[in-house]
């Protein structure tokens, strides 16, 4: 069996109209695939047991929010973040320890999408081609296809 190695990609996140921005213009985030030993800590699943009126099972995911921006999150390119008073006096957000550390209206969604990226381990377009490319054997998802 042989997968595809592509340890970075460039992932543009659909927050505050930023796909409707030129290219050279969009907020584009380095996500760096977290490797096995990491995976399952990213990521955790809580379930209140019927504490509501429904009486039904809840389940909800928890991110390990300073874990996916410092680990697996590099190069971030177009996010300023904007002195309220004095909008000339901003701060670059170049990396995810920055993003980790910054605090401003709006975060949340953004972070939530790079989070939600990172843990849903997506294969990209590209990969599946060249993962087709090395052998008949794989399905369109870079998995074994047999």
């Amino acid at each position: 069996m042989k997968f595809t190695a592509l340890k970075s990609y460039t992932y543009y996140p659909d927050v505050n109209g930023n796909l409707d921005l030129p290219e050279g213009e969009r907020l584009s985030i380095e996500i760096i695939r977290p490797t096995a030993e990491d995976f399952g800590t990213l990521l955790s699943l809580e379930i209140a047991q019927k504490s509501h009126k429904d009486d039904v099972d809840r389940s909800v995911f928890r991110y390990n929010v300073p874990k996916i921006l410092q680990r697996c999150v590099g190069e971030i390119k177009n996010l300023t973040v904007e002195d309220a008073d004095n909008s000339k006096k901003g701060k670059a957000i170049t990396n995810g320890k920055d993003l980790a550390e910054a605090s401003f209206a709006g975060m949340f969604p953004l972070v939530n999408a790079i989070c939600t990226e990172v843990c849903a381990e997506r294969i990209s377009d590209t990969q599946k081609k060249i993962s087709k490319s090395d052998s008949a054997c794989f399905g369109t998802d870079g998995t074994n296809g047999n």
